[in-house]
């Protein structure tokens, strides 16, 4: 579908805030994505995958500059349209028996921010964020707890050892963020008989399971692809060792 864009702008270190006009005919779970054609002309061909960061009268997605089609997409001004298809995936299950602690590292903060809107506004349920990036000018929220690499913004230091003596078996983690910062907080969910779910991020063709371009392996040696069966999962579904 074709939606207007109501803001794209640069909020941190090669992060913009896209802003479309909502057609209020869907609903979106936090955790669900939209595939964005960042051009009306077939170059880039592929879609990108961006998570949600909002959802209210616009649909919000914070995205990084990594590559020619994002760079292509920060171009795009107020009133022009761009093309959307969505929303795709599985999206967070909220529990409100348990803590919720929601731990996010870079752009995987991005959904997260919805989700804790969400739980909060829509669920009324008290949760603490943790959120790490790796110095001041690469944060985009105030909304949580910030950890910065460098130390140059709140705990010095990565997000995980920020959230390490926070994990035991009444805590419900929801993540995203780099495989690397997920794998670390799944061992440590494991030792502490934590629950988590997880949000993975992956490189995505096609968004609706068809190219198998996304796939992750699972603990019982099979394998999921991230779009259609996640991107959210339990993190006990998923083989670490393998990422």
């Amino acid at each position: 579908m074709r939606l207007k864009i109501v803001e794209n702008k640069q909020v941190a270190k090669d992060t913009f805030i896209l802003k479309v006009d909502n057609p209020g005919l869907f609903e979106v779970l936090p955790g669900q994505f939209f595939m964005v054609r960042v051009n009306d002309y077939p170059f880039p061909l592929l879609r990108r995958p961006f998570s949600v960061a909002g959802f209210s009268d616009t649909i919000d997605f914070i995205y990084r500059v990594v590559g020619q089609g994002t760079r292509i997409l920060t171009t795009k001004k107020k009133n022009e349209f761009i093309d959307i298809l969505g929303p795709l995936g599985n999206g967070f299950s909220i529990n409100s028996t348990k803590k919720l602690l929601l731990v996010g590292g870079g752009i995987g903060v991005a959904p997260l921010l919805y989700l804790k809107s969400v739980i909060e506004n829509d669920y009324k349920i008290k949760c603490d964020a943790y959120f790490g990036f790796n110095s001041e000018d690469e944060i985009f929220t105030s909304d949580g707890n910030i950890a910065t690499m460098d130390g140059s913004v709140g705990f010095k230091g990565n997000v995980v050892e920020m959230v390490e003596d926070k994990l035991n078996s009444d805590v419900l983690v929801y993540a995203c963020g780099p495989t690397l910062m997920l794998r670390r907080l799944a061992f440590l969910c494991f030792e502490a008989n934590c629950s988590m779910q997880v949000s993975l991020e992956s490189r995505m063709a096609c968004g609706i399971g068809v190219c198998l371009g996304c796939v992750v392996q699972t603990a019982d040696n099979r394998y999921k692809k991230v779009c259609v069966d996640g991107p959210v999962f339990d993190f006990e579904e998923i083989q670490w060792q393998a990422l």
